[in-house]
């Protein structure tokens, strides 16, 4: 009884609470949703999708290894000029030196959250207290022209594109896998008439904010089932 009582906590601080969905509530039983990699899902995230090992325990880590970034588009990009911003069927290809700051801006907000005020140690190394993080910007949609021409500077857009965020987390010497969590967002964030302009160091804020939206949740929900589970021996 302890340790489903102990697993249902776990389940509530990995995956929040939903908005007017009920507690967080991890699946158990015959019917219970189980990955291929033995993770139970939790229902009621306040992310899109949560798994966990209902035996999860995240004590022993105090530093963290972060795997570089994979990126896949939803459909094969074009930069199709005759395309409008917003293009709810459209999506264009970031360059490559685009791609390289999409995924290190990634990378610099997940490492910013995670060490921040005495936070974890991030290594690049397995070991016997390191956690790895594996995450993955799959799904990825761009409605608005990434190679500019002057013509372009007064358009405006309901939406800059979508994406969604796959994090693993795994023991970094095992391997095995702990839990996993999904989102899926758009980063627009319009003005007051539902409309946002498309202009490069706005969409590229805009997507800095989304990415530190999701690191400050990560590190929250890593600080919250520590304490749990430190509390949970007592």
């Amino acid at each position: 009884m302890r340790n489903s009582l102990v697993a249902l906590g776990a389940a509530c601080i990995l995956a929040g609470c939903a908005s007017g969905g009920g507690a967080p509530t991890l699946q158990t039983g015959p019917d219970a949703e189980i990955t291929a990699d033995g993770l139970y899902k939790v229902d009621n995230s306040v992310m899109a999708l949560a798994w966990m090992k209902p035996d999860m325990d995240l004590r022993p880590y105090t530093a963290i290894m972060i795997d570089p970034v994979e990126v896949a588009y939803q459909t094969d990009p074009g930069n199709r000029r005759t395309s409008r911003p917003g293009d709810a069927a459209g999506n264009f290809a970031l360059t490559a030196p685009q791609m390289e700051d999409f995924k290190s801006v990634f990378r610099e907000t997940i490492v910013e959250a995670l060490s921040a005020d005495d936070g974890y140690e991030i290594v690049d190394a397995p070991g016997l207290d390191v956690l790895r993080i594996s995450a993955a910007l799959i799904d990825l949609i761009i409605r608005v022209p990434t190679q500019r021409d002057g013509g372009r500077g007064g358009e405006v857009t309901r939406s800059y594109g979508e994406v969604t965020l796959v994090v693993d987390g795994r023991d970094s010497q095992s391997g095995e896998i702990i839990a996993r969590v999904a989102d899926r967002r758009d980063p627009t964030r319009p003005n007051a008439s539902g409309m946002a302009r498309v202009d490069p160091g706005m969409v590229r804020n805009d997507m800095r904010l989304l990415f530190r939206s999701w690191a400050e949740i990560l590190r929250e929900r890593l600080d919250a089932l520590r304490e749990f589970e430190a509390e949970s021996d007592q």
